[in-house]
């Protein structure tokens, strides 16, 4: 009985062993991930600012004007989570069918998408 339960044990043993090197490769592919997005975050942070600067200096717009915009932008879905609003995928004024967001003409008839959105 001895040889059998070291065997069963020897198994339990790889498997938690496999588990934990599967957490591993997890846990740094989502590091990768943050650190990515991370990335992304500042450098946005850094053309807003920039816009912002310039919309002051040549524009003359304030910063209280800003922020009610954004509260507009923000209370368009009915609620003021500090989210924007989800966009909606338009449909294709040919077949009916949503674009897809990745393209500016439909993928089932080829009709190019006139009213494109910048988001």
């Amino acid at each position: 009985m001895g040889i059998f339960w070291n065997m069963y044990n020897s198994q339990r043993i790889a498997a938690g062993q496999a588990r934990a090197e599967q957490g591993v490769a997890a846990a740094e592919d989502a590091q990768n991930r943050v650190s990515s997005l991370e990335w992304k975050v500042d450098k946005l942070t850094l053309i807003n600012m920039a816009l912002i600067e310039l919309l002051t200096a040549h524009v003359g717009l304030t910063e209280a004007q800003l922020l009610e915009k954004m509260q507009e932008i923000d209370l368009r879905d009915g609620k003021q989570d500090g989210k924007p609003p989800e966009t909606v995928a338009p449909l294709c004024e040919a077949c009916g069918r949503t674009y897809s967001k990745r393209h500016n003409h439909c993928l089932y008839c080829g009709h190019i998408n006139q009213n494109g959105h910048v988001f």
